[in-house]
């Protein structure tokens, strides 16, 4: 793990725009990414594998590994070596698809699970403090703004969200409480 003042150095450096970048929004999605992806990686997980876990977990139903690379943005070569690092440490497994030998479903273990609700609980919590310097009644206006840039930026790219929606979505609802640890 870095120090802080290595961490303080790379917060500069995502906070400092690239010259030409203006108004736009991309110093501020980065340094939200980069604010995310260090706490992901409090619990052991670099950011895609992370997100592979988290998509697991909220959508089981989404099981299999091209599935899974593309509802994360994860190229299919990746995500190979992303499923064999979670089966290493006990998080996912793979399994013989039920009716088509060429496929194989994945799915969280008991442990993988407990690792991903815990974290996803870890963010929900960072964020709600976080958008606490927010006056409450201006979150709806910011929410509903930001729906409408994402939506608009899904369009232009001539996309819809991909299936199973994103890795960690609005409408997750927790399992039961879970007993994390805080690094793995």
């Amino acid at each position: 793990m870095k120090t802080k003042k290595s961490t303080e150095e790379a917060a500069a450096a995502v906070s400092s725009p690239a010259p030409g970048l203006g108004e736009s929004l991309l110093p501020f999605l980065q340094r939200i990414v980069h604010a995310y992806a260090w706490r992901i990686l409090h619990w052991g997980l670099p950011l895609e594998k992370g997100y592979a876990l988290f998509h697991l977990h909220t959508h089981p139903d989404v099981a299999g590994p091209a599935q899974v690379a593309e509802a994360c943005c994860i190229p299919r070569q990746t995500m190979t070596a992303l499923l064999d690092s979670l089966e290493k440490d006990g998080l996912a497994v793979r399994t013989p698809h039920p009716t088509d030998r060429r496929k194989k479903v994945v799915k969280v273990t008991p442990e993988g699970a407990r690792t991903a609700e815990a974290a996803i609980r870890d963010l929900l919590d960072i964020e709600k403090a976080a958008m606490n310097v927010i006056e409450p009644e201006l979150l709806p206006k910011i929410r509903s703004l930001l729906k409408a840039y994402t939506d608009e930026l899904e369009g232009l790219n001539g996309r819809n969200p991909p299936t199973g929606g994103a890795a960690l979505v609005p409408s997750y609802h927790p399992q039961a409480p879970a007993t994390g640890k805080a690094s793995r």
